[in-house]
């Protein structure tokens, strides 16, 4: 569960997210909705600790404050992997030494060849360093998984494989995903977040079942509405 308690963001004294109380739930996919520059990436900031806000932003992993940091994962485009490195060695770095490097090679090997896995992250396409940071979701095994435009750069064949991984994933995990390639988030998310104009508001608890498209919702709540 991840709940926001008179969470609020400001900028200048400007505010970017103000009187937010909501919860989102556990072992459900989430889909926060929002145009850019909404607050969406800066409420990821504020969840990761890594921007200052006001309020509370509440988690029931039920570990200590200092290990819920290592229970939640953002992958984003700034994922920041050492560049010098080789791609597996920045996962043998970031796996924290929760599994031998033989898994982490095999885990590896569903989304990047042996081949590409051992050049160096800068030689990397968008697409090889999206994949490497999906390679730790699986590696690591977090609680909460926030995902930001995690489809893009991805070949079919990966985002077919990703969907069902990120349904399997979501028995044991919370997931917050984001995005604006909506046919891929059509048929995978459970319930549905908006921000607008400065808040956050729960749209649906029960999207497969409410006959709503992201494209028409966004269309009525984000210009029409």
């Amino acid at each position: 569960m991840i709940k926001f308690v008179n969470f609020a963001k400001y900028y200048n004294n400007q505010a970017i997210l103000k009187d937010v109380n909501l919860e989102i739930a556990d072992n459900k996919i989430t889909f926060i909705m929002g145009k850019n520059g909404a607050g969406k990436t800066t409420l990821v900031k504020c969840m990761l600790e890594l921007e200052d806000y006001a309020g509370e932003i509440q988690y029931d992993l039920g570990v200590s404050e200092n290990e819920e940091k290592k229970r939640i994962l953002a992958i984003w485009d700034e994922f920041p992997f050492y560049d010098s490195m080789t791609g597996l060695n920045n996962l043998y770095v970031f796996s924290e030494g929760l599994k031998s490097q033989r898994e982490i090679l095999e885990i590896a090997q569903k989304y990047l060849g042996k081949e590409i896995l051992k050049r160096k992250v800068k030689s990397y396409s968008y697409g090889q360093r999206k994949k490497l940071s999906l390679i730790l979701v699986e590696i690591l095994e977090p609680q909460i998984v926030v995902m930001d435009e995690v489809s893009n750069g991805l070949d079919y064949e990966t985002m077919v494989y990703l969907k069902k991984y990120i349904r399997e994933l979501a028995k044991n995990a919370t997931i917050v995903l984001m995005g604006h390639q909506f046919e891929f988030y059509n048929d995978l998310i459970e319930e549905m977040v908006v921000i607008k104009n400065g808040s956050m508001k729960t749209l649906e608890k029960d999207f497969q079942n409410s006959g709503h498209q992201l494209e028409e919702i966004y269309e009525e709540e984000l210009y029409r509405g």
